[in-house]
């Protein structure tokens, strides 16, 4: 039998031919099966189980569940972050309270830290530290003719003074009140003053005293045994009426010459019961024992004819021992920050202002702080080189020798006109200058 073949513009003898093999394949696995199964499935009867409703019921309840205890879980959890959060945040704002406490505590005592400071260096500068000294008078000052200048002069001023028995007759000593600032645990500022004994003392010799003991060789043995009595004091004797003592022994010893006589009996008459009995000595001797208790005991001296100036005398000590202090503090600074001398008064400086004017006063002003140094000086090296750095290019562009004589033949006009006399800087300015600018070592002297 022939195969028929047939011819078709469609594809439906292909889809055809599919199902066919498609079912032919189906029955050959069916009777496979049917083979080797014990029992024929058809014959038992399975009974009728709506899976479908079932199995969607359990589905929603088991979601319904889950979705519950996931409720229950977070809300359970959002409640314990609620209240921790609450603690911490409790635990923060007690935190923060007491660092805020701490920042103001800590703020406070800074600012009273500083307004003591700045209250401590206020009391030892010059004019308030006057404030605080006390002028201490011997009883024996009573009996002197200055006491009353002296007196007058420490109240106009505005100077403590007390009048003590002390152990040197005739003395002036100070103390100094000492106000010691501190806080308190509660931020208070509480004050305290102790009182400082000043190693200084003046003593006051009256012109019949210093002579006595002059002729009887008891000067320098009066001053050792103060000396031994206050080790640690500098020792200020003041000698008063002493030239008045040799004017009158010059004007008797020349009594003879012509002109002299009539002077003397009306310079001195009412100084002739004063001078006219006392020992004789010569201003030669004084000056001696005055040079020897100065190296021996470290005695300073001082002659003064009159109250006034005795009275001045004892202001101005007063004055230079309450410096003092503002003195030492001021170079303990600058020792402090420079291992060099340097001088931090404002004194004679130039100003410059943004656009440059007063560079080239400056430049001169620089110029005068070397030796053998003048203003003349200066305006003749600016004249050529008109700042530092046209004289360091120069000098840049010279070896050693040249740069040391490079300044020396500018010449100098001391004024305008033909007579004028013209000189030069010279070899040692020049040389200065020079080993200032383009030396590397910093200890090397410049003369």
């Amino acid at each position: 039998m022939s195969d028929i073949v047939v011819l078709s513009d469609s594809n439906e003898s292909v889809l055809s031919a599919e199902l066919v093999d498609k079912q032919k394949n189906a029955e050959d696995k069916s009777e496979k099966k049917s083979s080797h199964d014990d029992f024929d499935l058809s014959d038992f009867e399975f009974p009728e189980i709506q899976f479908d409703h079932a199995i969607n019921e359990d589905k929603t309840i088991n979601l319904q569940n889950i979705h519950n205890k996931k409720n229950s879980y977070e809300e359970s959890k959002n409640i314990r972050k609620q209240r921790k959060a609450k603690i911490v945040g409790k635990k923060n704002k007690d935190q923060v309270i007491k660092e805020r406490l701490k920042r103001q505590e800590q703020l406070m005592k800074e600012k009273v830290s500083k307004a003591l400071a700045s209250k401590k260096s206020k009391n030892i500068k010059p004019g308030e530290c006057m404030k605080f000294m006390e002028v201490v008078l011997d009883k024996g000052m009573e009996n002197f003719a200055p006491f009353t200048d002296i007196v007058k002069t420490l109240i106009d001023a505005n100077l403590q003074y007390s009048i003590n028995a002390e152990l040197i007759s005739n003395s002036i000593m100070w103390k100094r009140n000492i106000e010691n600032s501190y806080v308190n645990e509660s931020n208070e500022i509480c004050t305290t003053t102790d009182v400082e004994k000043v190693n200084q003392i003046l003593i006051v010799w009256n012109w019949d005293e210093t002579v006595t003991k002059i002729a009887n060789d008891g000067f320098c043995a009066s001053i050792s045994s103060i000396r031994h009595l206050l080790p640690n004091y500098n020792i200020i004797l003041v000698i008063f009426e002493i030239g008045n003592y040799f004017i009158f022994k010059n004007q008797r010893n020349n009594s003879d010459k012509r002109g002299k006589k009539n002077r003397m009996q009306k310079t001195s008459s009412k100084n002739n019961d004063k001078f006219k009995n006392s020992p004789e000595i010569s201003r030669k001797q004084l000056e001696t024992c005055l040079n020897e208790i100065q190296i021996t005991s470290g005695c300073s001296s001082r002659l003064i004819n009159n109250s006034e100036e005795l009275a001045l005398m004892v202001y101005q000590c007063t004055k230079a021992i309450a410096e003092i202090p503002h003195k030492l503090e001021k170079s303990t600074n600058l020792t402090n920050k420079f291992d060099w001398y340097v001088m931090g008064d404002n004194r004679n400086t130039v100003r410059v202002d943004k656009d440059g004017n007063g560079l080239k006063r400056l430049w001169q002003q620089q110029l005068c702080q070397f030796h053998l140094s003048s203003l003349e000086i200066a305006e003749a090296i600016c004249s050529v080189y008109p700042s530092p750095a046209y004289l360091i290019e120069a000098y840049m562009n010279c070896t050693d020798n040249e740069g040391i004589n490079l300044l020396k033949d500018i010449p100098i006009r001391r004024a305008a006109g033909p007579l004028t006399t013209v000189r030069k800087i010279g070899l040692e300015l020049s040389k200065k200058i020079y080993l200032m600018f383009m030396s590397k070592d910093g200890e090397n002297a410049l003369s």
